[in-house]
């Protein structure tokens, strides 16, 4: 007996000398690596802090309302991980345990470890330990009889979790997540006390097809008030998000030209959103934002950060709405920037290339608006391949095994399916209807005809074969004509190719839009070449602009964000501002949360705990603290929605046991308890997972 005492005490002395140099270890490393980069390391640790507290105000919920619906609460830990310091107050001392589960003593059934001082104290002993552990992220609370991994333990101390009352029990397990929207609450408020430059309701770019351009919104549009309240550009999608079924908003809107219009706008779905919008984009400054990599913004564009729009295609602009109006009326393949630079007498040119894609609403069964050019539409073309790879993999030729692989960039869409010459919304038609299928595409490459197999996969809520498109305007191939009453192209066949339009040669879209333009008004010939031979119709040309494409830029310059200083008056508006704003984050949770559900958002969008941390650590390495503020009143805020979740394991699940066990009298069985929380508890390691993998994706990899 006494050989074996000996060998359990020379173990725990093993123990506690590889524990301690770990620790030493760990210390070491920790304060090499702050000395190295201290800017970053101080980011960081910033970042951790902000996090933890906000899961510590979420625990400390649970402590006080403990306390006081009279539940006894034995543990309230800072921090995960080893405890550090334990302190608690028991019978006529004061004890302080350092390094409990690190420095162990033999024979210590009471854990107090090696190093625990007893300090003399009157009074009577608590009841609960306060420790603080080596990760300072956040916190927990141990109450008595109550199990986080299965059910609560029953014990016949009348202050156990399961011996109060069920409502001091919804009260106690509540309490974290109302603290939680409590602390948003606060960090808005004093954010709006002090002000926040944040992007004003200002129209950047509007969507075709979807309400706002229905409306007549364009860009540059300010939007004075939503439903009589200011908001700004997050509030009015929260606005449009929220808003009830048929119902419209009523705008108060302020023109460019000043004048000022009242207009009734109804929110519809928005693919790209995942829920109910305008179809509105973001406001934008003509400066050049600050990038990441400002050599590959000089290598692209020979642009620098700072540099400022001056004029678009040789006419001065000082409005962002302006070159977006520019842009959105060209009809030309390339546009010409110049910028100014500081230091530099001479503006910095720069030509770039426009594409022209399909104007309609990026949905299926949605509203397609005709994209034509003089009612003539062109063949679809590859613009780039998807890098998604489950969409790389749904594509392979119906050819030899010499033939090209897959589909390319700069294919023109022949045949899709049983559908020759397709429309952009032919083309989605047949896409959707072939789901999971193997489908025929015929493509026209460097002049040669080849088969190509793919099958139409889904992807994001939407079915999809994997490539980006554009409208082949480089050619003259007619893929149809519009229906529109406007344009009498009788005669002339789907998939023609147009050689001359009154006599003069057209060798892309480009001069065909430039000879019609001429020709307004007046009834000309049009030379093309059919199946057998040349063919000739005439085409009485109407006046107007008849040029509906939707252009772009190939390569779009990294414009600044437009931002406005949003700041309360006094404390009663900083109190309003800011509990609008906590419900705004709670309702885009919720938002978020349903269309995760509903497969409308992708599951990449989600930011985990990496994510947090990146992202906080760089608004604090950018100096703008209220942006940290900000931040960690939106983290508070969603946080609270995800632990009020009614699934096991969540607050919210324990909860909604509760109610069951009050309209049942009995609480639920002990196994469904264990079962239910099992399965939470896997439901939550996988999505920690795959938040934590995008966010390594996201900041780390494709940085």
């Amino acid at each position: 007996m006494a050989e074996q005492i000996a060998a359990e005490q020379k173990n725990v002395k093993s123990k506690n000398v590889i524990n301690a140099f770990i620790l030493l270890v760990l210390i070491g490393t920790i304060f090499y690596f702050v000395s190295k980069n201290f800017s970053k390391s101080s980011s960081i640790i910033l970042s951790f802090v902000g996090l933890g507290v906000v899961i510590f105000i979420h625990e400390f919920g649970h402590f006080a309302a403990g306390k006081l619906c009279g539940i006894k609460v034995e543990m309230f830990a800072v921090g995960f991980g080893p405890v550090i310091l334990g302190i608690k107050k028991i019978d006529k001392y004061l004890q302080i345990r350092i390094l409990p589960t690190i420095l162990e003593k033999e024979n210590d059934p009471d854990k107090t470890g090696l190093l625990c001082i007893k300090i003399p104290m009157g009074g009577s002993a608590g009841e609960t330990e306060y420790q603080f552990r080596i990760l300072p992220l956040g916190g927990f609370v141990k109450l008595l009889g109550q199990e986080d991994l299965g059910a609560d333990k029953k014990n016949d101390d009348p202050r156990s979790f399961v011996n109060v009352a069920v409502w001091k029990r919804i009260v106690a397990v509540s309490a974290g997540v109302t603290l939680n929207v409590i602390l948003a609450a606060v960090l808005f408020v004093f954010v709006f006390m002090r002000g926040i430059n944040m992007p004003p309701a200002i129209v950047g770019d509007v969507m075709p097809g979807y309400p706002a351009e229905k409306a007549g919104l364009k860009a540059g549009d300010e939007i004075l008030s939503i439903n009589s309240k200011k908001r700004d550009f997050e509030g009015l999608a929260f606005a449009a998000a929220l808003s009830s079924k048929d119902k419209p908003l009523k705008l108060v809107v302020k023109k460019t030209d000043g004048s000022i219009y009242d207009m009734n706008v109804v929110p519809e779905n928005v693919a790209a959103m995942g829920a109910k919008g305008l179809g509105v984009q973001p406001p934008t400054t003509l400066e050049i934002a600050k990038v990441k990599d400002p050599e590959v913004l000089e290598k692209t564009f020979g642009l620098k950060p700072g540099d400022m729009l001056s004029a678009i295609n040789g006419k001065y602009i000082d409005q962002s709405w302006q070159y977006n109006e520019t842009i959105q009326s060209s009809f030309e393949p390339k546009v010409s920037l110049a910028f100014k630079r500081e230091g530099q007498s001479q503006p910095v040119n720069v030509n770039l290339d426009l594409i022209y894609g399909s104007k309609i609403a990026y949905e299926d069964n949605g509203v397609f608006v005709p994209s034509h050019i003089y009612g003539l539409v062109p063949s679809i073309k590859v613009l780039a391949i998807s890098k998604s790879p489950s969409l790389l993999k749904s594509i392979k030729l119906n050819n030899d095994a010499n033939a090209p692989k897959g589909l390319e960039v700069n294919d023109v869409i022949m045949q899709a399916g049983n559908v020759a010459n397709p429309t952009y919304k032919e083309l989605r038609e047949v896409t959707v209807l072939n789901a999971g299928k193997e489908m025929p595409i015929v493509v026209l490459r460097n002049g040669e005809i080849v088969n190509v197999t793919v099958t139409p996969k889904q992807e994001d809520g939407r079915v999809v074969i994997g490539f980006l498109d554009m409208m082949d305007v480089n050619s003259t191939i007619v893929a149809a004509t519009t229906d529109a009453n406007t344009y009498q192209w009788s005669g002339l066949p789907r998939g023609a190719e147009i050689i001359s339009i009154a006599g003069v040669e057209v060798k892309n879209f480009f001069d065909i839009a430039r000879v019609l333009n001429e020709n307004q008004g007046k009834t000309v010939s049009v030379k093309y070449k059919g199946v057998l031979d040349e063919e000739e119709i005439s085409f009485a040309v109407p006046s107007g602009n008849n040029v509906a494409v939707a252009p772009m830029l190939m390569q779009e310059p990294p414009f600044k964000m437009l931002k406005k200083l949003y700041r309360a008056s006094g404390p009663a508006e900083a109190i309003d501002m800011g509990s609008r704003k906590t419900l705004e984050f709670i309702g885009q949770t919720y938002m978020t949360i349903k269309g995760l559900i509903v497969r409308d958002i992708s599951p990449k969008s989600l930011m985990g705990p990496i994510g947090m941390i990146a992202m906080s650590s760089q608004l604090i390495t950018e100096r703008d603290f209220m942006y940290y503020f900000y931040f960690m009143g939106m983290i508070s805020a969603c946080l609270a929605v995800m632990n009020f979740l009614p699934l096991p394991i969540f607050d919210g699940g324990l909860v909604v046991l509760l109610i069951i066990e009050k309209i049942k009298g009995s609480p639920v069985h002990e196994k469904v308890q264990e079962v239910l929380v099992y399965i939470g508890l896997v439901f939550i390691l996988g999505l920690v997972v795959v938040v934590c993998y995008n966010d390594i994706l996201r900041f780390f990899i494709h940085k």
